[in-house]
């Protein structure tokens, strides 16, 4: 370090007033790098003493009271996860329910075109049988009237 400030020194005969700017980058450095070190061994406390050692006891007991709040609020909280699942099982049973309706109604579908094509030789059977009862009942008739 004495080096450096005969270097400094040096210079500054040399050169005057920009000197002056190392020397406040110097400082600056210096003071940062200080700072730097304070900050690390209060870290290094931290971590060896606990936060017990480095911060005041209100900041600890809002702390522990705010995480104390933020647990109860988590844990009083609807599980989402598990509504939503019993949601997507109903879906999926309605689904599975409306598909089942779906296949006993194409059977239902099946079973009644079977049923209207046995039906229909049967209808036109019965259309048939009326027009020969109609003709049997006017050709009868005619006889009769013819008589009277």
């Amino acid at each position: 370090m004495e080096q450096d400030d005969d270097v400094v020194g040096a210079e500054k005969s040399r050169n005057g007033p920009p000197q002056e700017h190392k020397g406040i980058v110097h400082s600056a450095t210096d003071l940062f790098l200080s700072s730097t070190r304070a900050l690390m061994e209060q870290v290094a406390q931290a971590g060896g003493a606990g936060a017990h050692a480095v911060m005041p006891e209100p900041v600890l007991t809002s702390a522990i009271h705010m995480l104390e709040t933020m647990r109860t609020a988590v844990e009083s909280a609807p599980q989402v996860g598990a509504e939503l699942d019993i949601v997507l099982k109903e879906i999926h049973a309605k689904r599975l329910t409306i598909q089942a309706i779906t296949a006993e109604l194409a059977v239902l579908n099946d079973q009644l075109e079977i049923l209207e094509r046995s039906l229909a030789p049967l209808q036109a059977w019965s259309a048939q049988w009326s027009k020969v009862q109609h003709t049997l009942l006017h050709s009868l008739d005619r006889p009769s009237e013819e008589q009277g």
